[in-house]
């Protein structure tokens, strides 16, 4: 079999509650951020944390899990992200050098919208099949809310995260049983070369005609194509994970494929750390699999914005109860210190200048 053989993440330490956006904009009633949205905070970047960082400190977490210090013994390592600090080289040669992978692996970077990171899984999973690796890491990671506008709607959601996931054939927690992917050229959200912030081209953000021509239309896609191949329905599922902006889009997303509640919840993190963007499906997944028992079926299925949708069916195996991850999400989301708002921008330089923390 092929699957996850270990995984581990990172959430930056520091957190913005969505009282104190709302406190400065007044733009949105916190009763539709929190009722509507569910949403209550996001996460804040320190002033050198950056996708880069994140990514080595879930790929860290992801070995530690596997039993090993260094990647040397791992063939390829992809990083996922739509928010690069690098606009013209890569940044998964910085992730496989701090990993200590070694020099002649496949790499690369994956970039675009917030599948990047379950489309690295996909790469690793074909890499391994085809017998061209026997072990690979997958990393999604981004940090939304460095490149989200002050006083955009989704400045209440953008948020950071990263998730470093190990495939292989040998001691698998959870086996990889289908995957498939449904794309089209849309743009519901972009960021153009040499700008910063990230366009929104979908009506505000509202549950919009946009979010049925894309977000939900390509998850239906992706999803209901997977389950035709495999000859499945929602009830023959354990957990449900979706691309979550929102802490209300999973349940959205689920309740049209036909899943419960019940199946959703846990895979449910955005309502407590917003959008992580190519960490986000990902991060919903580790979280099921922090709690999964063996032989229980996951359907997970990421979104980009203008990339399309991957779906996913995972079971994971008697392993995973001889298996636990440096770093549980529930810890990570409750790492935590507040901050207020201007700390929260002077952090992720939002002013025309990036300020030093140390300045004087």
């Amino acid at each position: 079999m092929t699957g996850i053989v270990s995984y581990g993440g990172w959430l930056p330490f520091l957190r913005l509650k969505v009282e104190d956006i709302e406190r400065v904009w007044v733009n949105i009633p916190l009763s539709k951020i929190k009722g509507g949205f569910k949403l209550s905070e996001r996460a804040v970047l320190q002033p050198n944390e950056d996708t880069n960082t994140m990514a080595v400190a879930a790929g860290k977490r992801a070995l530690r899990m596997a039993g090993a210090e260094w990647g040397d013994n791992l063939d390829a390592v992809f990083l996922g992200t739509c928010t690069n600090p690098y606009d013209t080289r890569a940044s998964v040669t910085v992730l496989q050098e701090a990993l200590g992978f070694r020099k002649n692996v496949i790499s690369a970077d994956i970039q675009f919208g917030g599948k990047s990171g379950t489309t690295c899984m996909q790469l690793c999973y074909a890499l391994i099949e085809s017998g061209l690796a026997k072990q690979a890491m997958a990393v999604g990671s981004d940090t939304i809310n460095r490149h989200t506008a002050p006083g955009y709607q989704h400045e209440y959601a953008a948020s950071a995260g990263a998730v470093a996931v190990i495939l292989g054939k040998e001691n698998v927690i959870a086996e990889i049983k289908g995957t498939s992917s449904f794309s089209s050229e849309l743009s519901d959200f972009f960021r153009l070369e040499g700008e910063r912030y990230i366009v929104d081209n979908s009506f505000n953000g509202q549950p919009y005609p946009e979010f049925e021509i894309g977000m939900m239309a390509h998850v239906e896609g992706a999803a209901k194509h997977l389950l035709e191949k495999q000859g499945m329905k929602a009830v023959d599922f354990d957990y449900a994970v979706f691309q979550q902006p929102y802490g209300s889009i999973p349940y959205i997303l689920g309740e049209r494929l036909g899943f419960t509640n019940e199946q959703i919840a846990p895979g449910v993190i955005a309502d407590k750390i917003g959008d992580c963007g190519s960490a986000s499906a990902m991060l919903g997944l580790a979280n099921v699999l922090d709690n999964a028992k063996p032989k229980e079926k996951i359907f997970m299925v990421s979104y980009g914005f203008g990339a399309g949708a991957d779906a996913f069916i995972l079971e994971t195996t008697p392993e995973i109860t001889a298996k636990k991850p440096a770093k549980a999400v529930t810890e990570l989301l409750d790492n935590k210190k507040y901050v207020d708002y201007a700390n929260a921008i002077r952090n992720e330089y939002k002013f025309m200048q990036e300020m030093s923390p140390y300045y004087m």
